[in-house]
């Protein structure tokens, strides 16, 4: 069998109904099937929702991965991309619906420009305040904007938005995985892991393009693994984009914007101060945790490898399944497919 020139992979966890609304979503797109794998990567273990993905074995080229235990977000991106085999891939959350034409969309400016490693869509979200402050690019007061208008012709960007974005094969052996230090760790929630990953394709010479004729629905729908009203939620809204900044502009760049979300943004000690209430207490407490998470996986990252390589990934992937026995092994690893 031929590799598909799309892979599609699609993170899931306990959404089995999401799962079968994106993977009908996915059968129509306006494109060839035989150009196109599906990497479902289940991070439910032993309580995952394979029998979602059934129902499509006959309409579509599926491989379905469980990882043996709760991994996370950004460790189940990373194992589609290693296990993935197209030369561009589509990152698809299972809450996401692709518009029909985003394929053909997507072709025309990737086959006109081979500079371009990454192409992010047009989100549609209800419900959701959009600030017109503009598209794709991250400031010195330590904001990350996103692509939300319809500029009308595909622009060159510094980041894109991540629960629906396609990025190419190259980009991947120039610029790595998402990161392993903090943003594909278990305990990190995936909140500016897209961020990291566009200015790491930048960093390695291939451009970043926000394409608004590139469009899919956002459902947003609530995780089961961590409420957005949470204080680990709170954690990683401070740490994940600290890390970034860090990572990416050290201390003073950018008009020291890693200083500003240091010691200006979402600090709540004055809300301490004027009404020590626990729950006061308590944000400031989870803001000062997240800030030293934040400068001690920046230090990890500093005298770490600095490139997150498929081979070391597969190395720690391989060893997670080893682990998980002979019996959990086969029903992780064995791809549910069949051809057309």
């Amino acid at each position: 069998m031929s590799a598909p020139l799309y892979s599609i992979v699609i993170p899931t966890y306990r959404r089995g109904e999401s799962l079968a609304e994106c993977l009908e979503s996915v059968c129509a797109l306006d494109y060839d099937k035989g150009q196109i794998e599906v990497v479902v990567i289940d991070n439910g273990g032993a309580e995952n929702t394979k029998a979602a993905a059934a129902p499509f074995l006959d309409r579509l080229r599926i491989r379905y991965l469980v990882n043996p235990r709760n991994r996370g977000y950004g460790f189940s991106v990373n194992r589609g991309i290693v296990e993935s085999t197209g030369a561009r891939i589509l990152l698809l959350n299972d809450d996401a619906r692709p518009a029909a034409d985003m394929l053909r969309e997507c072709d025309r400016l990737l086959n006109a420009d081979p500079a371009i490693g990454c192409v992010g869509c047009r989100p549609i979200e209800d419900g959701y305040p959009v600030w017109d402050l503009g598209i794709g690019y991250l400031d010195s007061r330590g904001i990350i904007v996103g692509n939300y208008f319809d500029c009308g012709e595909p622009i060159e960007v510094e980041h894109v938005y991540g629960f629906c974005y396609v990025f190419t094969r190259e980009a991947v052996l120039r610029a790595g995985l998402n990161d392993l230090t903090l943003l594909a760790q278990p305990y990190s929630s995936g909140n500016a892991i897209e961020t990291d990953h566009c200015l790491s394709i930048r960093r390695a010479g291939l451009k970043v393009v926000y394409n608004p004729r590139m469009v899919a629905r956002h459902l947003a729908k609530p995780r089961p693994d961590m409420s957005e009203v949470s204080l680990r939620w709170h954690l990683n809204a401070i740490r994940n984009p600290l890390y970034v900044f860090l990572k990416h502009f050290g201390l003073f760049g950018m008009r020291g914007a890693a200083l500003r979300l240091t010691f200006v943004k979402h600090v709540g000690l004055v809300s301490m101060v004027r009404h020590p209430s626990r729950a006061n207490v308590a944000y400031f407490a989870n803001g000062l945790r997240a800030r030293a998470s934040a400068y001690g996986h920046y230090v990890k990252y500093l005298f770490g490898p600095r490139f997150d390589s498929p081979e070391a990934f597969r190395r720690v992937l391989d060893a997670d399944l080893q682990d998980a026995g002979p019996l959990d092994l086969a029903d992780t690893r064995v791809a549910a497919t069949r051809t057309h």
